[in-house]
């Protein structure tokens, strides 16, 4: 016999927020991943400063952690239009795990696309770095989501998935910091 959990206000809070961004019909989701993305480009054509010397002190493993978090948001977009299934009285995503594969390699893909584009703006630099950090971003929100749907889902499953997805993604920011002070501008092969 299967011992039921009674959620956690932190489960009960990321559920609500999943079950707002599937309150919209699957046609209309796309909307949202792709304003994102938008935003996301947008943000790359700036030119970078004039001068690499940080401001203030971790500025640069700052930004680069910026990159699983806003990578990460994409896929957390993308998920509402995969198929739904009944959770309780609600909807949840019913991605397999093909599908979460696919959301993961479609947002690392649009992240090394982005990475092409910011290697064409003056003042700043591609890194493959930053793209596999979109991906660890993009796979941390698509786990804890498909573990937030898991009937035997609760908060210490939650608490271990979510610290283990940030300590990767603060990893994968600090290897690309590393990386950007020792040797310079970001690892990129062309």
């Amino acid at each position: 016999m299967t011992e039921r959990h009674d959620p956690s206000p932190a489960q009960r809070y990321l559920r609500s927020a999943g079950q707002a961004l599937l309150a919209q019909p699957r046609w209309l989701a796309w909307l949202a991943p792709l304003a994102w993305a938008a935003m996301l480009f947008l943000l790359s054509t700036y030119s970078g400063p004039a001068d690499d010397r940080p401001v203030f002190p971790l500025q640069g493993f700052i930004w680069n952690f910026a990159h699983p978090v806003l990578f990460g948001l994409l896929a957390l977009l993308v998920i509402p239009v995969a198929p739904r299934r009944a959770l309780g009285q609600h909807q949840w995503t019913a991605m397999t795990g093909i599908g979460a594969l696919w959301t993961v390699l479609l947002v690392t893909l649009y992240g090394f696309t982005d990475e092409l584009h910011q290697s064409t703006v003056p003042g700043r630099d591609a890194s493959l770095l930053d793209v596999c950090s979109d991906g660890v971003g993009a796979a941390a929100v698509v786990a804890v989501v498909l573990y937030l749907g898991r009937p035997d889902a609760n908060s210490r499953g939650l608490r271990i998935r979510f610290l283990g997805w940030l300590g990767a993604c603060i990893a994968v920011a600090g290897l690309a910091t590393g990386w950007d002070v020792l040797h310079g501008e970001g690892l990129w092969p062309f």
